[in-house]
């Protein structure tokens, strides 16, 4: 799907900010994806620079020829940078974020008919979205995202009220199982009512939580574990 700049600027005048990555700042995001997803390849192969790897016996390396462990880091995060910006083409995106009220919608390519996205469509989605945190789980899902937050767990994760209860959307699915299991055990520790079920097709995990209004309140309360 494509959204042009003036559609951008027009929507940010409007105090509504498009996104493709989930972070406040493209730098901050790709900061984020080295920590969790690629710092790991330079802990792996580290060994290989001539600084922790000592000449063999006909004073040959078995290395990359890189002499020390930052000239080594420098061209393992530009690598890195590289795959992140190739997945960035101007304006054509499969993923899109945007922000408002100080909350997300995230729109994805496979749910929008058209292939350019318009100020007009984005006007549409944030008022409807208005209508849902208006709803009976809208400040359930917004103090389960403050909590998320604060325990550190929404470098990718993000919760959104439903009809049923909350849904978490992950960037690129990224830990799935391990922030599926934090929100149920918020939820466990609090005491509220809830259970767990795959959607028809299985590509969304449910919590459909009680309605009753005591139950939706103890989201506020401490655990009370």
């Amino acid at each position: 799907m494509i959204i042009k700049k003036e559609t951008i600027e027009t929507l940010q005048k409007q105090g509504i900010v498009i996104r493709w990555f989930p972070e406040s700042t493209f730098e901050e995001f790709k900061k984020n994806q080295w920590e969790k997803e690629y710092k790991r390849w330079f802990d792996y192969s580290k060994s290989s620079c001539k600084e922790l790897n000592p000449p063999k016996n006909d004073g040959s390396y078995e290395s990359w020829n890189y002499e020390t462990l930052a000239e080594y880091e420098e061209h393992i995060r530009k690598f890195c940078d590289d795959i992140i910006d190739r997945h960035c083409r101007p304006y054509e995106y499969d993923t899109l974020f945007v922000e408002h009220d100080g909350g997300q919608i995230l729109v994805k390519k496979e749910n929008v008919k058209s292939k350019e996205i318009t100020v007009e469509y984005v006007l549409k989605l944030v008022e409807k979205d208005r209508k849902t945190y208006a709803g009976t789980y809208g400040r359930f899902a917004m103090e389960m995202q403050r909590i998320c937050k604060e325990l550190g767990y929404t470098t990718s994760l993000t919760v959104y009220p439903t009809t049923y209860g909350i849904g978490i959307w992950l960037f690129y699915n990224f830990h799935a199982d391990a922030h599926i299991e934090n929100v149920r055990k918020i939820m466990e520790e609090k005491g509220i009512e809830f259970y767990n079920e795959y959607s028809d097709k299985r590509w969304v995990y449910r919590f459909k939580v009680s309605k009753k209004r005591e139950n939706l309140e103890k989201i506020f309360t401490k655990s009370a574990a």
